[in-house]
């Protein structure tokens, strides 16, 4: 699906309120009701909008710590890590990573001895969990990104179409070497 001008500022709008009346949103997009219609169900057909969710104020919900765990696995249990993770009630989101560690799990809890009870009694039982590394969130600011800045004219497509590339990038690793030093390393 490409998206235009129109469909980027809607599901601007619905990020921001994902309450608004489709007839709210038709006022504020200048487009007919049954255009915002349309729209809003070929958005949700091509699987660009997945869903709606409350946002949370976290520390008034009673969870005043979060932290970020940082993991490393035994390679071959992939799987079996990936079976635990919903036991985690803590856990917000989680990311495969690239770098020095798998994966980073964000968590949240009401204080700095249920995160420690997280990770050193209960993540630690896990076999397929190699190490862990723990940070503190100290502050937190939360935004989105400005879909018209993301995407700057290319076309968003459906997961269909995401399928089918064949490519879809590149990625590069680069070093870096001391000016006169490029002798040494055969560069």
């Amino acid at each position: 699906m490409q998206l235009d001008d129109i469909h980027i500022q809607m599901v601007d709008l619905l990020r921001r309120d994902g309450r608004l009346s489709i007839a709210a949103m038709a006022e504020q997009l200048g487009v007919s009701r049954s255009n915002a219609y349309q729209r809003y169900d070929a958005l949700v057909e091509a699987g660009v909008i997945t869903g709606f969710t409350a946002t949370l104020d976290f520390r008034a919900a009673g969870f005043g710590v979060a932290a970020l765990v940082f993991v490393s696995l035994e390679q071959q249990r992939w799987q079996e890590f990936r079976e635990r993770l919903p036991t985690v009630q803590e856990l917000e989101y989680f990311a495969v990573t690239a770098g020095s560690h798998d994966g980073m799990l964000l968590v949240r809890a009401a204080d700095v001895a249920a995160i420690h009870e997280l990770v050193a009694t209960n993540l630690a039982k896990w076999d397929c969990i190699k190490s862990t590394e723990t940070v503190f969130i100290m502050d937190e600011q939360w935004d989105r990104v400005n879909l018209r800045a993301g995407f700057a004219g290319r076309a968003l497509r459906s997961k269909l179409e995401l399928q089918n590339d064949t490519v879809i990038g590149v990625s590069r690793i680069a070093s870096y070497v001391e000016p006169g030093e490029e002798n040494e390393i055969g560069t």
